[in-house]
């Protein structure tokens, strides 16, 4: 076999990805990986010098595919409550084929893992909350909305998906209630 071709680095993030999806993200290590994967730990440490080098390349590679697939076209012809349910479905979805809430798993991870890993995430979470400025901005008729200091749309972005994160961490399907919730928000 031609071992030139073979990307170590793939299949090591892929082994790191079936830990997380089967077991939960706190069962990394490095020993598992390149046990599962049939690669020498040596290899493994030469892609990903440390656990939370690995554990930040998993929850990149999480939200890439979260939204790979997402046709953001969809949302140009909905108000900005359908999008954003749309946009909660999405990560609801997603966020299920985990065996546990992947969410809440960064909290069983050491300090510097956990640092790196919310590093990480957190750039995702900015990202996210620039989709929700964007989906306002689509819809029309929120143009008309008197944005403040006080209530701009960068904080009801923060506002909004910090709550979708709680709905996400506590497995709840629906965000229904929300929706109302922002739209009185929205109308005052």
């Amino acid at each position: 076999m031609d071992k030139s071709n073979i990307n170590y680095k793939d299949i090591i993030l892929a082994e790191a990805k079936d830990i997380a999806i089967k077991q939960g993200m706190a069962k990394i290590n490095i020993r598992s990986v390149a046990k599962n994967s049939g690669i020498a730990i040596g290899t493994v440490y030469n892609y990903f010098p440390s656990k939370g080098d690995l554990l930040a390349a998993v929850i990149e590679d999480f939200w890439d595919h979260a939204f790979k697939n997402v046709d953001w076209q969809s949302f140009e012809y909905s108000n900005f409550y359908d999008n954003l349910e749309k946009l909660y479905s999405i990560l609801y979805v997603y966020l299920n084929k985990f065996k546990e809430n992947w969410l809440e798993q960064l909290a069983f991870l050491n300090t510097h893992e956990r640092v790196l890993g919310k590093k990480k995430q957190n750039e995702y979470f900015k990202k996210i909350r620039d989709k929700i400025i964007y989906l306002m901005d689509m819809d029309e008729s929120l143009g008309q909305h008197a944005w403040t200091e006080s209530v701009s749309k960068a904080k009801l972005a923060e506002f909004t998906f910090d709550n979708m994160l709680v709905m996400l961490r506590k497995g709840e399907k629906d965000m229904h209630f929300f929706i109302i919730v922002l739209k009185k928000i929205m109308s005052d």
